[in-house]
């Protein structure tokens, strides 16, 4: 290019009326500013552009224009002193292509002996991009394409100089790229380069090239040509996913000298004499060209999979002969063709997401891959995919931020990285005794349960006045005061234990454990600590009474202060308070014929518990008959005459009397209302 100076009276002229370069400021005035969008913006690139030492012209997100340039006090830096919002950036060389050194299948190779450099050599395709057998880059050819291991060293040709780039057929033309590699594996035909054997699926053309160039980018594409004008024939190409068979249908190839082609197979596989040599494989036929000398090697696939590379075909060029490309793997001891793997994907939970110690972080990749999992700390270790391409790994023990990357891979061949991060949380611990509603009788000595071994879990117990309606175990109660508190670490074993001494009552508790720095949610239950069942004495459960036996009163024994009430068929009949461990009742009336249960129920602090029997009260034998009273009786006074007639209006005065008070199960535990 030209160099431009800025001391140029013309060119100052015109820049200045552009824009570019401002007129010199008099004292005390800002310099003006470079223009940063629009046409004003592209026509100051331009014109810097045009100076062989500035590189690159960009505009940052503060609204300056930065200028790359080789010379540190070049023009860039006479225009940066011009302007106020203009940085310089200084680099050591030019901008230069870095494609060129991707490789990529159906580009051209030169092979020769090295040992004879101006002897002549092959030109050949590469088949695909791969590694060998210790996972080093290689690239998988066609073997004939080395004169049965005498070609030992490669080169890459330049597309543009490639038949199949424009270059002249009968290679004139053709110019070398870079350095490709060494011979790593080769065989045409049989066993060591035999002439190979019809029905032997081990008759192959197969050879692999060590790539030594570490300046070289191979990846797991195919070209389709259509960018070789540009020399890169990276920028257009065709997925490698998979390695296999080949199936009827179209088949497509690329190679450096027709370039991308497509044909049908309708036989899937033979063997075809390829020079002199037997080659097992199958033939793909075209009703136009598709293959030439220099084709050799390239690569044969159906939309994504891997099948074959060229090993001959007819003089027409209609007619190709693919050799098998797995059965040509086989042989080589370990090459593989490298293939693209999509990326892994992190389902659960989302990235930044909230996850407990040794939950299941989860993802998905693609199906028969493995997942490296590789932590910002720590070893990397790897998880496998299940049939539908499901991975999982539990979340790390250490509470916090756990960063990590997920890569999924197939041999050597590995997926981009995925960068995530996800907070590990403690979970609330668990409560295991009491259970969350469960009824305790008469105290409470150990709260245990589990958590994170290590963390201290601090507990706190609340009595609380009432419960919520009905038998919800779940129900919250009100707090009234602090009952119990106290704290344990969680041992190596994942339990603990809190021991409190709690009487009759209803209780919340909450407890919460931490460690790390870190505090988790609270876990919440509600129990109650009800006293124990009073007894009943005298009368028998089951038993049957008449005449003089029939029950008349109640007694037995409870708490001291406690308050009884006596329920017959569930409806109240006396109450009375425990004094010196005893209590009892009378019956407000005769017990008539029939079924009856009788239950005590004792009250504490406003919690209670119950005693029920069933009893039958039966008929009085006619006189003359020879019924006798059942034994047991308590001896009362009162006459047998049923309840039939006076039931109602005792009743009755008794609902009205106790203001229709309930009844108090001792199935359910209810507590007395205040």
């Amino acid at each position: 290019m030209k160099r431009m100076g800025w001391a140029a009276a013309s060119t100052a002229v015109a820049l200045t009326a552009s824009g570019l370069l401002a007129p010199a400021a008099f004292a005390g005035e800002d310099q003006s500013l470079a223009p940063t969008s629009g046409p004003a913006f592209d026509a100051t690139a331009q014109q810097l552009l045009a100076n062989d030492d500035v590189q690159a012209v960009t505009k940052d997100t503060q609204g300056r224009v930065v200028v790359y340039t080789t010379e540190a006090e070049g023009e860039a830096k006479t225009f940066a002193d011009s302007k106020s919002n203009v940085v310089v950036k200084h680099i050591d060389s030019p901008f230069s292509p870095k494609a060129e050194t991707d490789v990529v299948a159906g580009a051209g190779y030169f092979s020769a002996d090295p040992s004879a450099p101006t002897a002549a050599g092959g030109l050949c395709s590469i088949g695909f991009t791969g590694f060998t057998p210790t996972g080093d880059p290689a690239v998988i050819t066609a073997g004939h394409c080395n004169d049965d291991g005498a070609f030992t060293a490669s080169v890459l040709t330049v597309p543009t100089g490639d038949p199949a780039g424009g270059g002249a057929a009968n290679n004139d033309d053709v110019s070398f790229r870079a350095p490709l590699g060494t011979l790593g594996f080769s065989q045409y035909g049989g066993p060591g380069n035999s002439a190979g054997t019809v029905g032997d699926k081990a008759s192959v053309d197969i050879a692999a090239i060590d790539v030594t160039n570490t300046a070289l980018n191979l990846k797991p594409e195919i070209t389709n040509w259509s960018t070789a004008a540009s020399g890169d024939l990276s920028l257009s190409t065709i997925a490698v996913t998979s390695v296999g068979k080949v199936q009827a249908g179209q088949v497509s190839k690329s190679g450096r000298t027709t370039g991308y082609t497509t044909g049908t197979v309708l036989e899937l596989e033979g063997w075809a004499k390829v020079g002199d040599r037997e080659v097992y494989g199958f033939p793909v036929e075209s009703t136009e060209v598709m293959v030439l000398e220099g084709d050799s090697g390239g690569a044969v696939f159906q939309g994504n999979t891997a099948v074959g590379v060229v090993s001959g075909g007819d003089d027409a060029g209609t007619l190709l002969w693919a050799a098998d490309l797995q059965a040509g793997l086989e042989r080589t001891g370990g090459y593989t063709v490298a293939v693209e793997i999509a990326a892994p994907a992190l389902v659960t939970p989302a990235n930044g997401g909230e996850i407990g110690v040794g939950g299941t972080i989860s993802g998905t990749a693609p199906a028969g891959t493995t997942v490296e999992i590789k932590p910002a700390s720590g070893a990397a270790f790897d998880a496998l995919t299940d049939a539908a391409g499901n991975w999982s790994f539990a979340a790390p023990d250490k509470l916090g931020t756990y960063a990590f990357s997920v890569t999924a891979k197939s041999g050597f061949s590995r997926s981009p990285s995925v960068n995530a991060t996800v907070e590990v949380k403690a979970a609330p611990p668990v409560i295991t005794s009491p259970g969350n509603g469960s009824i305790i009788i008469d105290q409470l000595n150990e709260f245990t349960g589990t958590g994170l071994p290590g963390a201290t879990v601090n507990l706190t117990v609340e009595t609380s006045d009432d419960t919520a309606a009905g038998d919800d175990a779940q129900a919250k109660l009100a707090p009234a005061a602090v009952a119990a508190d106290g704290s344990a670490v969680v041992r190596a074993d994942g339990t603990w234990s809190i021991p409190v001494d709690l009487g009759i009552g209803a209780y919340n508790v909450s407890a919460t454990q931490a460690r790390d720095g870190q505090v988790s949610a609270a876990a919440v239950i509600y129990f109650t600590i009800a006293p124990p069942a009073p007894t009943i004495d005298g009368i028998q459960d089951g038993a049957t009474y008449s005449g003089a036996a029939v029950p008349t009163s109640v007694s037995g024994t409870g708490v001291n202060g406690a308050e009884i009430v006596v329920v017959v068929n569930q409806n109240e009949v006396a109450r009375t308070t425990v004094q010196n461990g005893t209590w009892s009742v009378l019956l407000p009336t005769v017990l008539g014929e029939g079924a009856y249960e009788l239950g005590a129920v004792q009250t504490v602090q406003g919690v209670s518990n119950g005693t029920y029997l069933n009893f039958t009260v039966a008929a009085v034998a006619a006189p003359g008959l020879g019924g006798t009273p059942a034994p047991g009786g308590n001896g009362g006074g009162l006459a047998v005459t049923g309840m039939g007639d006076i039931a109602p209006l005792t009743w009755g005065a008794l609902a009205l009397l106790l203001g229709g008070i309930g009844a108090l199960g001792f199935r359910s535990l209810r507590r007395a209302k205040s």
